[in-house]
């Protein structure tokens, strides 16, 4: 089952354009490890320190293992630092109504 994760950061104005260096880096690690299919990073047209870094995993288990792990990362560290919390998010999968329970 193909799955995502998805990081939502907002930084200061004042670190807007190191904010977005960064994911646009973060984002092309994610390439070069095992079960990732692809990213994107996406960033607000009303608010530039607003990014959101997307990524594409063959499995739940390529991606926790590529995440878990990336934490460590001196790139993490540096966005921990610029928005004053770890960055959070979530693996998730593309919401398919017809794979949901039908609403009673």
């Amino acid at each position: 089952m193909a799955v995502s994760s998805v990081f939502d950061m907002r930084f200061s104005p004042e670190a807007a354009e190191e904010g977005v260096d960064l994911a646009l880096a973060i984002g092309a690690d994610m390439p070069a490890t095992a079960g990732c299919t692809g990213y994107d990073v996406i960033r607000d047209l009303a608010d530039p320190g607003h990014v959101v870094i997307v990524t594409r995993w063959n499995s739940r288990s390529d991606g926790e293992a590529v995440l878990g792990s990336y934490y460590q990362d001196p790139k993490i560290t540096r966005v921990t630092e610029l928005l004053g919390e770890v960055p959070t998010g979530f693996l998730g999968e593309l919401a398919d109504k017809s794979s949901r329970d039908p609403v009673s």
